[in-house]
């Protein structure tokens, strides 16, 4: 099965055994920011552990300044896929390798992707899926920065998240998961260099990201995983590795803290609507979650703007919004903005989703649900009618 084939089942596999949370609204959103962001692969993949050497690769065609050469359609001679596979394995402690594969520079989907690797192993206790990703995130690293910051309890009640900072101010982030009773154990662990580069690991305790598990725990330790990735073997993926940072935003796109997005959508709220005002944990930027009490009802809103959304490809943006509808009631108003408006569960598991593509390009996602926490359903009336939602996703005070 070719890498990206067995990168995506991997991500459905995961994506099946979510917590069956009223997440899947919020899922279509993730879906785009993570493809803007250059396919982070965020519940299925990345990988392993410690030591050094790189002997063995396949000899490389180097220009005098000892820089790769770059192909015609933009690959590297020098960070393959054999590149990263060797390289990840040989960071490896002893154990059994299996089904590795790699992609280097100019080998993943979309464009600009950063190279990836992916392998079984086994250290004599069970085998484990492991699969390694590399990024950049715009440098100096800001407070927020994808992948530096523990997830929102909110979003992700299962995690138990630690961030730390390093003496040589890096970022560590280890994020420890259990997706749901009787599924595999889920680790990502992303380190963030001073400079911007991201290198991401995320092992199970099974060889498929789903049942059956294999182990008690994934096969590395915390400790083993933070040797891999903060190796110097990895120095030439990111010499040569020099694309855009995937999530920075374009020149002149101003990115709003989550108590500016609850401020914008709450003057786009029903005259009489209260709402909280508190951001304690929310660490996203352009996203923010708070409650909403209209007629003696309390819900849950959540709101993410995209600026300048993008699919990160050369398919325009309408038209990849359009095809998200799946057939759905896609409708525009009268100033261009599409808005595709959806109803999920019923009764105590009601929520309600719009989201929209505004005709600068801005996206706004808004869902609602009769649960204070998000995960925990509540059994009441929701705040807010889907109309009231429409009118908050399509204010025109959302554009840049």
């Amino acid at each position: 099965m070719p890498f990206d084939d067995n990168f995506s089942q991997a991500l459905r596999e995961a994506a099946e055994l979510a917590p069956e949370i009223p997440m899947d609204t919020l899922v279509d959103g993730a879906q785009s920011r993570s493809r803007r962001r250059t396919v982070r692969r965020r519940t299925a993949v990345a990988a392993s552990a410690a030591g050094v050497l790189l002997a063995g690769l396949a000899v490389t065609q180097l220009q005098p300044s000892g820089s790769s050469l770059a192909t015609s359609d933009g690959r590297s001679s020098q960070i393959t896929g054999a590149f990263m596979d060797r390289t990840f394995k040989s960071l490896l402690p002893p154990g059994r390798v299996t089904e590795d594969q790699g992609a280097g520079i100019g080998q993943v989907d979309p464009p600009g992707a950063g190279p990836r690797a992916t392998l079984k192993f086994d250290d004599g206790h069970g085998a484990g899926m492991i699969n390694l990703s590399t990024n950049r995130v715009p440098a100096p690293v800001a407070r927020g920065a994808q992948d530096t910051e523990c997830p929102d309890p909110f979003t992700s009640p299962d995690a138990n998240c630690v961030r730390t900072v390093r003496p040589d101010g890096s970022i560590l982030l280890v994020n420890k998961l259990a997706l749901r009773p009787g599924g595999p154990l889920t680790w990502n662990v992303t380190w963030t260099g001073t400079d911007g580069r991201q290198i991401r690991i995320d092992e199970y305790n099974s060889v498929t990201a789903a049942p059956p598990t294999t182990r008690p725990e994934p096969p590395l330790s915390i400790e083993q995983v933070t040797a891999i990735e903060t190796s110097s073997a990895w120095d030439p993926v990111f010499e040569q590795f020099a694309a855009p940072a995937s999530g920075a935003p374009s020149p002149g796109t101003h990115v709003a803290p989550p108590a500016e997005v609850i401020a914008t959508a709450a003057a786009l709220l029903p005259t009489g609507a209260q709402h909280s005002t508190s951001t304690d944990g929310q660490t996203s930027p352009d996203t923010a979650h708070f409650t909403v009490t209209l007629g003696g009802h309390t819900s849950v809103l959540q709101v993410t703007v995209y600026p300048n959304w993008d699919q990160g490809g050369n398919v325009a943006p309408h038209t990849v919004f359009e095809d998200s509808a799946n057939g759905g009631p896609l409708t525009r108003t009268p100033n261009g903005t599409e808005v595709l408006a959806r109803t999920s569960g019923a009764g105590s598991t009601l929520h309600l989703m719009v989201d929209t593509l505004h005709p600068d390009g801005t996206r706004v996602t808004v869902t609602e649900w009769n649960d204070p926490k998000g995960h925990q359903p509540a059994g009441d009336p929701l705040a807010l009618t889907l109309d009231q939602l429409t009118t908050l996703a399509t204010g025109s005070t959302w554009q840049q």
